[in-house]
């Protein structure tokens, strides 16, 4: 038979065993002088924006790893220990829908997941804010379609809390690539190199941050952008400092403390951040010339070398380059100071000379358009500081813009080549194009093709012969047309001589289900007629024209079937491409405006 307690003993029993399961919350839990919260129950992050579901199994974003499969809400064990979540936000597609929402941060078992939670802030973005632990009202934000974010909080246990939400106009981007010097000599200061993902969003900023003893003390550089790579430069420091980096993003500027709580994205090394140590001093460039030529004229896409020479004593001028070395090649539109040109290019070692290294690059392959460009040369040594080359007539020496300048290349439109080849090539739908040869274009021949597509089209102009080979191609809807100029004239003359075509004269028979069009007079003068059949009565059509370059020079919207005129008088003369698009078909014409 059980034995029946007092009221006083079963009351204390009770109470032993609510103190009991209270002293098991506070070693399981932690108190407020514990450093984290409870790992395996992790940070969730429920609100209106996943109708109020903990854990947050409907959405992994704002889901613990720890409690939900998949969950995205990841902790980071160094540094300033933080949680962090990265989301999208779209009125489709995304992990949340753009809106205002109130939402929590909570940790707590399964069985009871809203036991913890961190509460009373209206965020504003990029700032980083207190959350009162066990606050009376819910959190709200206010997120935008078409923006991401990342929100990093703070690890300190079951306390108030610092957290921040960090805005961005694209997917924050990964850092790539942070290079390391070779070596570094006392007092040199070292560029240090960064690569991204892809072209980060404007308002990522990217920090490089860099310490001398051991992290107890770290200073941020800021890293200067252009596209999708940027440079910091950590200052000249004295023999045998041992530098330890990482690179990492933020949204905010000017960080001078609490660094993890403001990063979104980081390269460590894998965790073991990069280092260099400041070397005994090495060699250094003492001469650097722009060495040949001073001045030149090509046309555009002609080779043109330039060369270039340095001189470290009792290193350079051997069978082989100097270690540490590098060469380029630079050029701009501005008689300017080399130091501020942005376009350069590698250069290759090319021997020794007079005790130098010289080095050269082919600048004709790099100048993308005609007109008068400069250049000079730079180089550098073990990753240091840059020098740059001028030339004189008496030798040149580092670029001083008086005694030692740039050269000066003057780049024309090019010429027609004499003869060309066309193999392996692919006209694609909508392009248009032209190829000239004084002499002779020959196409395809020797197992190779020329294949112009669908809604392409291809004219050629030859002084003497056209010379199609087994493996020209012309589908259905594409066009090629080849015609001997009688006086020189090419794509790029004017005015093109006539061309006479049966395909656009007179009426095409129209395909079944289709159209067909005619276009006179050609070549024409001052006004065209196109003359369109097939097309329903109240089916409207567009018609364009193309040069052989590609460009459109007319447009206009035709219904039904019937004449259409259109004016060619303020056209230059040349070889045109006449198109009319029609539902889901195409057709084109080659038109001749003299």
């Amino acid at each position: 038979m059980k034995k029946k307690l007092p009221i006083s003993e079963k009351s204390l029993i009770r109470i032993s065993v609510i103190l009991v399961v209270f002293i098991a919350g506070l070693l399981f839990k932690g108190t407020s002088a514990q450093a984290q919260i409870y790992e395996p129950e992790g940070l969730n992050m429920p609100g209106a924006w996943n109708i109020w579901t903990n854990p947050p199994t409907n959405n992994l974003a704002l889901a613990s790893y720890t409690e939900v499969p998949g969950g995205r809400v990841v902790k980071f064990a160094t540094g300033i220990q933080r949680w962090q979540t990265i989301f999208s936000v779209a009125a489709s597609g995304g992990d949340v829908v753009g809106g205002s929402y109130e939402w929590l941060f909570t940790s707590g078992p399964t069985g009871n997941p809203w036991g913890n939670k961190w509460a009373n802030v209206s965020v504003a973005m990029n700032t980083l804010q207190l959350y009162t632990k066990e606050g009376g009202s819910n959190n709200t934000i206010t997120v935008t379609n078409g923006k991401w974010y990342c929100m990093n909080w703070e690890d300190a246990g079951y306390v108030d809390t610092r957290a921040i939400f960090m805005e961005t106009s694209a997917q924050p981007v990964t850092i790539a690539t942070v290079s390391v010097p070779a070596v570094v000599d006392p007092g040199n200061p070292v560029a240090i190199t960064l690569t991204m993902s892809q072209l980060p969003a404007p308002e990522e900023l990217f920090y490089l941050r860099y310490s001398t003893d051991g992290w107890a003390s770290s200073v941020p550089v800021t890293v200067a952008m252009t596209g999708i790579s940027g440079t910091a430069q950590i200052p000249g420091l004295s023999e045998g400092t041992v530098v330890s980096y990482y690179a990492f993003s933020s949204t905010v500027s000017d960080l001078n403390s609490d660094y993890d709580l403001f990063t979104i994205r980081m390269n460590t090394n894998g965790g073991i951040n990069y280092t260099y140590t400041v070397t005994t001093p090495t060699p250094v460039i003492t001469f650097a010339n722009l060495q040949n030529p001073p001045a030149g004229t090509i046309d555009l896409g002609s080779a043109y070398t330039v060369t270039g020479a340095a001189l470290i004593p009792g290193v350079t001028g051997q069978p082989t380059p100097a270690a540490g070395l590098e060469a380029w090649v630079g050029y701009s539109s501005s008689n300017a100071d080399p130091a501020t040109w942005g376009s350069w290019i590698a250069a290759t070692y090319t021997g020794p000379l007079s005790g130098n290294d010289e080095f050269s690059a082919n600048l004709g392959a790099a100048v993308n358009s005609a007109g008068t460009w400069y250049y000079a040369t730079r180089f550098r040594l073990n990753g240091g500081s840059y020098v740059y080359g001028g030339y004189s007539s008496t030798g040149g020496g580092f670029w001083d813009g008086i005694y030692n300048v740039a050269g000066v290349l003057t780049v024309n439109e090019p010429t027609v080549p004499m003869v060309l080849t066309l193999q392996n090539v692919t006209v694609a739908s909508e392009q248009n194009f032209c190829y000239n040869a004084k002499n002779t274009i020959t196409v395809a021949g020797n197992g190779t093709y020329f294949d112009v597509l669908s809604g392409a089209t291809v004219a050629m102009i030859a002084g003497q012969n056209i010379i199609f080979l087994p493996g020209t191609i012309v589908q259905n809807g594409g066009y090629l047309k080849g015609s001997i100029t009688s006086n020189g004239s090419f794509c790029t003359a004017s005015p093109v001589p006539s061309v006479k075509d049966a395909a656009t004269t007179g009426v095409p028979p129209v395909e079944s289900g289709g159209y067909a069009f005619s276009i006179f007079p050609n070549p024409a003068t001052s006004e065209v007629t196109v003359d369109l059949h097939g097309v329903a009565d109240k089916a409207q059509s567009l018609l364009e024209l193309f040069s052989v370059q590609g460009s459109r020079v007319y447009t206009q919207t035709i219904t039904g079937s019937g004449k259409f005129s259109f004016s060619v008088t303020g056209i230059q003369a040349g070889v045109y491409c006449l198109r009319i698009v029609s539902g889901d078909k195409v057709q084109t014409r080659m038109m001749v405006k003299q």
